[in-house]
């Protein structure tokens, strides 16, 4: 494929530096991002928007530097995430060059449906915070069902390109998880184990939606300040019994997820 080169010339320092504290002022105003995934974000778009249009060169680690005022290393870290991503290919000696159009701009759709939650394979990474036995019955936003005698916990983080985006905490009934064997839950969605293994059937599910500030530690997995908002995202499950043997809150960064519903 033949790749369109642009002339890097000397940078007029002057509006370089205009124009870096205009962006600069942008980025710094979208609620204490890490100046990496607030690069990252801005570097998608402009690809997808076309100003980085396909097969063309993009701008020089040193002109995004003095664009954004960020640190050599950062504008690094975010270009290898659209490299990782496929979007960009690295020529030596030639530059930078855009291959292809992101997919979206929104890594994670809600899903609305039942049938949207367990048949999603979302192309995600996730870290294990904490597998253990839950202090108690869950309690989010609303009593549904009857509470089992004891749950086990699952806390993870959620990331896509290696950026976090969703910290999740599941409580299964115990002895349902006991059953199913932990290792079976390795995987993106665990209400997908749950609707496969229920013996009977599920009475009743449902899914709560919410916007709530990011709490410290919260925030600390996803490269939030506290106070940052967030989308929650509670689903729960009863089974035939009325117990409720399912439940997980899903902490959303607000920047990276979409609700969509078809209204006719």
């Amino acid at each position: 494929m033949h790749k369109k080169e642009r002339y890097v010339g000397a940078i007029d320092m002057s509006a370089a530096k205009a124009k870096r504290d205009a962006v600069g002022q942008n980025l710094q105003s979208r609620g204490g991002m890490p100046m990496y995934a607030l690069l990252l974000s801005v570097f998608r778009q402009r690809i997808e928007n076309g100003d980085w249009a396909l097969d063309e060169q993009i701008p020089t680690l040193d002109e995004l530097c003095v664009e954004f005022g960020a640190a050599r290393v950062t504008v690094r870290h975010a270009i290898g995430l659209l490299e990782a991503e496929g979007l960009i290919g690295r020529y030596r000696g030639r530059g930078t060059f855009v291959l292809k159009k992101p997919e979206s701009a929104i890594w994670y759709q809600v899903p609305m449906t039942w049938a949207d939650n367990v048949g999603q394979e979302p192309d995600i990474e996730f870290d294990l915070l904490e597998s253990r036995v839950a202090d108690g019955a869950p309690f989010h936003f609303r009593e549904v069902g009857s509470p089992a005698p004891s749950y086990h916990l699952l806390r993870r983080l959620l990331l896509r390109h290696h950026v976090p985006y969703c910290v999740g905490t599941t409580y299964i009934e115990k002895d349902l998880f006991d059953r199913i064997g932990g290792e079976r839950f390795d995987v993106p969605v665990p209400l997908k184990i749950i609707d496969q293994s229920i013996r009977g059937g599920i009475a009743h599910a449902e899914q709560t939606i919410r916007v709530v500030a990011a709490e410290l530690q919260t925030a600390k997995w996803l490269d939030l300040p506290p106070g940052a908002p967030l989308l929650a995202v509670v689903r729960s499950v009863v089974d035939q019994n009325g117990t409720l043997i399912y439940e997980s809150l899903g902490h959303f960064r607000g920047d990276f997820v979409e609700i969509h519903s078809d209204l006719r």
